[in-house]
């Protein structure tokens, strides 16, 4: 969606989708306070870091080596020890850092990420053409819509994409064993009502439409944040998970959510 690492330090400022849109058009009234736990864990006194990656859309082993390159050159603030926080694809990120450098870690959290997939992938094979044609109807267009239209196609034909796919062969390397010493936790919403247009919540609508045996858990309310399903956001060897009446969104911004996470990261450094 175009997201970068104002979503943790600076979500007032952030606009989706090739700078379309304010992030606040995905929240409603509770949470346009638009705090996060990074805002929680400086004014704590923690030392925090975040980073945009350089290819978001791109293979998940970039962002693990930049993950990598990061934590290293920043030894001043990792005497104590890692707690990697991960928000969707972040999470998967944290994850596969972890199964290869343990060492120095202390907490793992991963928000609303797809540990097994999300089906909604699929559908990018379904759109893949329309987006092709869309990129080239705006090929020489520099216009918002056209910078929005060519960011949309860039991710629904991206490497990235594809492996969160249920049967990827990403999904498929993670392993499931607990790191010795690594507090793990997980955190899923159940809410699909990501994106409204006259107060009609979009995903929810489409999933009534279809049959109930094909629409996806992603959308479907009690099961799904929106992208992705409750049950794919359990970390397999987590400690603990909780869910969330929350959409993909809104729960890196709710009150309770934060708290959960606060109480979690506090109770490991007390």
């Amino acid at each position: 969606m175009g997201m970068d690492l104002r979503i943790w330090s600076a979500p007032d400022q952030l606009k989706i989708l090739a700078g379309s849109y304010p992030l606040s058009s995905l929240l409603d009234e509770r949470y346009r306070e638009m705090r996060t736990i990074y805002s929680a864990l400086r004014d704590r006194g923690f030392s925090i870091i975040s980073w945009s990656q350089s290819r978001p859309a791109g293979p998940l082993d970039i962002a693990v080596r930049e993950l990598r390159e990061l934590l290293s050159n920043h030894h001043e603030h990792t005497g104590n020890g890692v707690i990697l926080i991960g928000h969707s694809r972040g999470g998967l990120v944290g994850r596969k850092y972890l199964e290869g450098h343990p060492e120095g870690m202390r907490v793992l959290i991963t928000i609303a990420s797809p540990h097994h997939g999300t089906t909604l992938a699929r559908w990018s094979a379904y759109l893949s053409p329309l987006a092709s044609l869309g990129r080239s109807l705006v090929a020489g267009s520099d216009s918002e819509f056209g910078r929005a239209v060519k960011r949309i196609a860039g991710f629904l034909q991206s490497e990235g994409l594809k492996e969160m796919l249920p049967d990827s062969s990403l999904i498929a390397s993670f392993g499931n064993q607990r790191p010795e010493g690594v507090r793990c936790v997980s955190m899923g919403g159940t809410s699909p009502d990501l994106i409204r247009v006259g107060g009609i919540s979009l995903l929810e609508a489409f999933s009534k439409v279809l049959p109930d045996r094909a629409a996806p858990e992603e959308l479907r309310p009690g099961l799904g944040d929106g992208l992705v399903s409750a049950a794919s956001a359990v970390l397999p060897f987590a400690h603990r998970h909780v869910d969330f009446p929350l959409n993909h969104v809104s729960l890196l911004f709710d009150g309770k959510a934060k708290e959960e996470l606060l109480a979690e990261i506090e109770a490991f450094y007390p």
